[in-house]
């Protein structure tokens, strides 16, 4: 609910940082200082071939697939997820909305 949304949340990374395949429950801006980022996308059909944990569980949000090394045997579905590469690069700004 975008009225539950209060402040903003900066956060930095660093060169290497990765952050797990996830979704986020507010919208989210993306401004590329320096560099080069790359990001997955995927839209929010693509939930159960992404094999997200619960919600309850304590890494709910997160896929529980190493997109690195995917184990198909015990997540089928990842084989399924469809999604878009987008690579930012500096002054670029990636807008994503609530869903």
């Amino acid at each position: 609910d975008p009225k539950q949304s209060r402040g903003i949340n900066c956060r930095f990374g660093m060169t290497g940082n990765i952050a797990e395949n996830h979704f986020d429950s507010s919208r989210n801006m993306v401004a590329l200082l320096g560099g080069e980022r790359r990001y997955m996308l995927a839209s929010p059909s693509q939930c159960l071939n992404l094999e997200l944990y619960p919600l309850s569980h304590p890494s709910g949000r997160h896929s529980a697939v190493d997109w690195s090394n995917p184990d198909l045997k015990n997540y089928p579905n990842f084989k399924n997820a469809m999604g878009n590469e987008i690579v930012l690069q500096a002054g670029d700004v990636l807008y994503l909305p609530t869903f």
